[in-house]
């Protein structure tokens, strides 16, 4: 599968640069994947831009039914692909097959909004003249996608842009670009027209920067680091094209003294070990008020200690391996640094001693504020705790963050619940419940977790331009 996707093709790149996949449960290669030359990404982009051309003229819910095929290639392959992710990206069976299942959701529903082109018809101030507002589709589109959910980010990019009108070119990351060629392989079997999804493997410097930087893009829509994020928004600056930005977070957790202590340590510790910490919606630090610390941290103790990490085909197993060797030592780096400054290790603290790349179920109490295990994302199976006696304090050390993604409130009390929901400036506010990104939802980052957003009707209406129509008819 080391080849670029182009026009329904799959071609050998003319390019020499490329990188060996590694199986991050093992430790081993799996397979080696070519990336783009810079001639072949201009081409991927003009084969979709005539795509796009002919594909606005269908009706939206003819093209709708056109990606709605995807569904049964998706289901019937889903074992294998399912075993492909495993081998690439290192999350257990169970999740890489829930993954593939959200994303048939996600088809079923976004498709179904089909009809929900609606535009408007306005008043005028002048007689005799009607305006109207009309949505067509944008153009050609570009998708960046992440390592940590690379099928359902790619249907997120792909559906969107099909169902609208548009095309869109995919870098997939270097880290899954094999799962994300898999899927190419599905989409040559439906009936989506030749040219309207591409897929051209490469680094985020090249590659990356290309499609921000080319003129006949018209969105570029990017899940990925902030660090990634600013670099495509300066880098599409040069032509004023849409960007839609769904970055990294830094979630807090508020913990109240009239939360049920159980329930929120179980919520907690399954949304953290969620892709092994890897979801950039993960509980990142956890506010727990004085009163209720010790209850708390012993009942996180108990479930954190009774996870099972491991091989990720065992159905026993709660969570898999750190997607590399690179990310596995930056989760330790903040651990043991924030253990140096005086934090308590509960649990864990180590990377695992096996073949791959794991990390131990982590607690660490009594984290400085000022540690790079509370500042920034761990992006690991690691819960940094700190104390609170007032609640208006927390809110406000909770929002002391350049992220806005998400964050959690746990408590039975409904004046915190309501307080927490309007003051939290985050995109997402979770309620006595873990993390889940529904698809008529909208999920979407402040400050620098990111621009515009998607899922639901808001998510669809990032792929129009508007067109306002004065009519004078006397």
């Amino acid at each position: 599968m080391n080849k670029l996707f182009i026009n329904n093709e799959f071609i050998e790149s003319k390019s020499t640069d490329s990188i060996d996949v590694i199986n991050p449960a093992t430790g081993e290669t799996i397979d080696t994947v070519t990336f783009a030359s810079e001639e072949e990404v201009n081409e991927a982009v003009e084969k979709s831009k005539q795509a796009q051309l002919e594909w606005e003229k269908v009706p939206q819910p003819k093209r709708a039914d056109h990606a709605k095929l995807l569904i049964p290639l998706l289901e019937q392959n889903k074992d294998a692909l399912a075993d492909l992710y495993v081998k690439e990206q290192g999350k257990t069976l169970a999740s890489a097959k829930g993954e593939i299942e959200k994303s048939i959701h996600f088809i079923d529903y976004m498709t179904s909004l089909s009809m929900s082109n609606k535009g408007e018809v306005l008043q005028n101030s002048r007689e005799n003249e009607t305006i109207l507002l009309t949505k067509k589709p944008i153009g050609v589109t570009a998708g960046i996608v992440p390592w940590n959910a690379p099928i359902l980010v790619l249907m997120r990019k792909v559906i969107p842009a099909i169902v609208t009108g548009c095309s869109v070119v995919i870098k997939p990351s270097e880290a899954t670009s094999l799962i994300t060629l898999k899927i190419a392989e599905l989409i040559r079997e439906s009936t989506i027209p030749a040219g309207l999804v591409q897929i051209v493997p490469g680094k985020g410097e090249t590659v990356g920067t290309q499609l921000a930087q080319h003129p006949d893009i018209q969105l570029i829509s990017l899940t990925g680091s902030m660090r990634t994020g600013k670099s495509v928004y300066s880098e599409s600056a040069s032509n004023v094209k849409k960007v839609n930005l769904e970055l990294g977070g830094n979630a807090p957790v508020l913990v109240t003294e009239n939360a049920n202590i159980e329930k929120a340590a179980d919520y907690i510790v399954t949304a953290r070990i969620n892709n092994a910490g890897q979801v950039c919606t993960c509980p990142e630090r956890i506010f727990v008020h004085q009163s209720v610390h010790d209850e708390f941290i012993k009942a996180l103790k108990d479930k954190m200690e009774q996870l099972t990490v491991g091989d990720p085909y065992d159905e026993a197993t709660d969570y898999g391996a750190i997607i590399n060797e690179a990310q596995l030592q930056s989760i330790d780096d903040k651990v043991q640094s924030a253990i140096h400054n005086g934090a308590n290790c509960v649990t864990g603290g180590h990377i695992i001693d096996r073949p791959g790349y794991f990390y131990a179920p982590t607690i660490l109490d009594n984290v400085k504020p000022s540690d790079l295990a509370f500042k920034e994302e761990i992006f690991g199976p690691v819960l940094p705790v700190v104390t609170y006696t007032d609640y208006d304090e927390a809110i406000t050390q909770a929002n002391d963050t350049n992220a806005g993604l998400s964050s959690y409130v746990f408590s039975e009390n409904l004046k915190d619940v309501m307080t927490a929901s309007e003051q939290l400036k985050f995109g997402e506010v979770y309620a006595n419940c873990e993390a889940e990104e529904v698809v008529n939802g909208f999920h979407s980052g402040w400050r620098e977790s990111g621009l515009g957003g998607a899922d639901g009707i808001h998510g669809l209406e990032e792929y129009y331009n508007t067109t306002v129509s004065y009519i004078r008819y006397d």
